[in-house]
């Protein structure tokens, strides 16, 4: 028998909160394609580097969200799945053996789903995930499926992720000072990852680079289940930065040039090109070479290929060069950032976006900087 009910989703970045409000539909367990009835974004400066730093104005970002949505729709929200980033998120693999399997004589699904493997966190943390990579049968590494094998020593392989409690205990009080409660927390990189790639890219192996406004969020997929994250603690908003750094421009002034004219490949923009940033001081202007903006973003660009080489070695996955790469979130838009990065990484890599379909009333959604939220 067919449920349905509506959901919403709250993106909470660095530089905006993105909310979304859809109808699902459940038939025997399984959700069918959700259909959106409404979005909306506000600015927000109440996080830095994923981290909530000002609980007043986050919540304020988050409230500006929600009643655009009950103003659409008609519909007020009660709780939300809220994504969550940052620094403070660990990651690891841990080991843990299963008890009272294969009691029936082999080992039934009914086993493993009621079986309780999730590594307990200490009392600064909270888990987050904890996601089955394989099993391993008397002795055997590696195993994807064990139903219907015959063993009672079994262990698994989990992707452990958990954050830290007190940012979790300041993001749930952000929601809350907007009026609204807490689903669950998920992974902005593992929800990312669900709608930009594509079965055979679960499957063969790939890593995703979700570059978002204070951070870069790395999550590797293989055999269709996740292997490693990572975070990187540089984002689209320290290139805008730079640019207003160097130039004592307004933050406003640094995006708008960033976005309407950033590349990364000098011989793209022309020599003779300008561009006028409006100072900080008495609102006045000046005009700066295109080249010499597009020389910031590139050398930026190259440091974060170079935190996140750094990061898969820290990972050891850096052999892994088979693995290609999908770059994604909103600093990807930047022009010819996945051609540098495919240099200095060494593998292939190409742009994602979701990989969905909408109604044409929110085609804006087919967007990288879309992809954690949907």
């Amino acid at each position: 028998m067919s449920k349905s009910k509506t959901i919403t989703a709250i993106d909470v970045g660095t530089t905006k909160v993105f909310s979304l409000m859809a109808n699902i539909v459940t038939d025997e367990n399984v959700v069918t394609k959700p259909d959106i009835i409404a979005t909306s974004s506000a600015p927000c400066n109440g996080l830095k580097k994923g981290n909530v730093e000002d609980i007043k104005l986050t919540s304020a970002a988050i409230k500006q969200t929600l009643q655009d949505l009950e103003s659409q729709t008609g519909i007020k929200a009660k709780s939300a799945y809220v994504g969550i980033t940052g620094s403070h998120v660990n990651y690891e693999n841990k080991r843990s053996a299963l008890k009272d399997i294969g009691s029936y004589g082999v080992i039934t699904p009914e086993e493993l789903s009621s079986t309780d493997f999730n590594p307990k966190s200490d009392d600064n943390r909270e888990l987050l995930h904890a996601m089955p990579i394989s099993y391993t049968i008397d002795g055997a590494d590696g195993i994807r499926n064990p139903i219907g094998m015959h063993s009672d020593a079994v262990s698994v392989d989990t992707h452990v992720i958990t954050a830290d409690r007190a940012f979790l205990n300041k993001l749930t009080e952000s929601c809350r000072g907007a009026g609204i409660n807490v689903d669950a927390f998920v992974m902005e990189p593992f929800a990312s990852a669900l709608s930009t790639l594509t079965d055979k890219e679960r499957e063969q192996g790939t890593l995703i680079l979700d570059i978002g406004g204070g951070t870069t969020d790395i999550i590797g997929f293989k055999d269709n289940r996740v292997i490693y994250t990572g975070v990187v603690p540089v984002g689209g908003y320290q290139f805008t930065n730079d640019i207003a750094y160097t130039y004592d421009s307004t933050h406003e002034s640094a995006e708008k040039a960033k976005m309407e004219h950033g590349h990364t490949e000098l011989t793209a923009i022309e020599i003779s090109k300008n561009i006028t940033l409006t100072s900080n001081e008495e609102c006045q202007t000046t005009e700066v070479p295109a080249r010499d903006i597009g020389r910031l973003l590139r050398e930026r660009s190259i440091e974060l290929a170079q935190l996140v080489q750094l990061k898969l070695e820290e990972l050891h996955m850096d052999n892994s060069d088979a693995m290609r790469v999908v770059v994604t979130g909103g600093g990807s838009k930047l022009p010819g950032i996945s051609h540098l990065f495919q240099r200095y990484l060494g593998r292939r890599v190409r742009l994602g976006a979701p990989s969905v379909s909408w109604s044409n009333k929110f085609d804006d959604l087919n967007d990288p900087s879309q992809a954690t939220i949907l």
